[in-house]
């Protein structure tokens, strides 16, 4: 079996028409990674629903940014879109210590936005005016930035650390493949995971074809 992958930074049209040209090809379906709708843990705590705040956040960014159509409004071949690991299970795989981390830095920051009364220009001296505007701008990004960041470096620890996401993906995309006797398929997924999800898949006897994001400068300042 092979794997077409086309790496992408989520909110570039670009790299959908890149995407899109890949479709054209005789393959026989896609997968893309997003997950199932499924965001309910057996037990729910601040932690957890920290990271759920901000995670729904970032993914709802991403569809309001990108300004191309559904990918399930142009593919004609079948889409299978729910691949990634369920937040829950996700989060559960976080160290404690990331946890801790992630937390702590993220309250400073929402603590800051609510606390501290102004915000001057950094190395430059500005008017009042200019200086209760930036502070205007620069508190509520604080307060509502903060749990942005949480959920954004416990992923970030997550694919860089553990690479369960890599596993799990892969391992959807082979089964289903198999049960349902696909040949060459279409990998769309963020441009980080081309470091390991397509050597996944060569370990399972996969052939692999890798296509990286058209904004080279966004998916390496992510890789990095």
């Amino acid at each position: 079996m092979k794997a077409v992958f086309q790496g992408e930074f989520h909110i570039s049209s670009a790299d959908r028409e890149s995407l899109d040209s890949h479709l054209e090809a005789d393959v026989d379906a896609l997968f893309v990674e997003q997950r199932e709708d499924r965001i309910s843990p057996e037990n729910w705590s601040l932690g957890y629903l920290s990271f759920l705040i901000g995670a729904l956040t970032l993914y709802w960014l991403q569809a309001f940014l990108y300004d191309g159509p559904d990918i399930k409004e142009t593919a004609e071949v079948p889409v299978h879109d729910e691949i990634d690991t369920d937040l829950p299970v996700l989060y559960s795989r976080f160290l404690e210590s990331w946890i801790r981390g992630s937390g702590v830095f993220s309250i400073s920051v929402f603590a800051a936005g609510l606390f501290v009364p102004v915000f001057p220009f950094p190395f430059i001296a500005a008017p009042t005016i200019a200086t209760l505007t930036f502070t205007a701008l620069v508190k509520p990004l604080m307060v509502i930035g903060a749990s942005l960041l949480f959920s954004f470096f416990l992923i970030i620890f997550e694919e860089r650390r553990l690479g369960t996401r890599d596993r799990d993906m892969a391992e959807e995309i082979d089964r289903i493949s198999n049960e349902n006797r696909y040949e060459p398929v279409v990998v769309s997924c963020g441009d980080a995971h081309l470091d390991s999800l397509p050597g996944l898949l060569e370990e399972k006897g996969w052939k692999t074809e890798v296509n990286e994001s058209d904004h080279s400068w966004a998916a390496k300042i992510w890789r990095w």
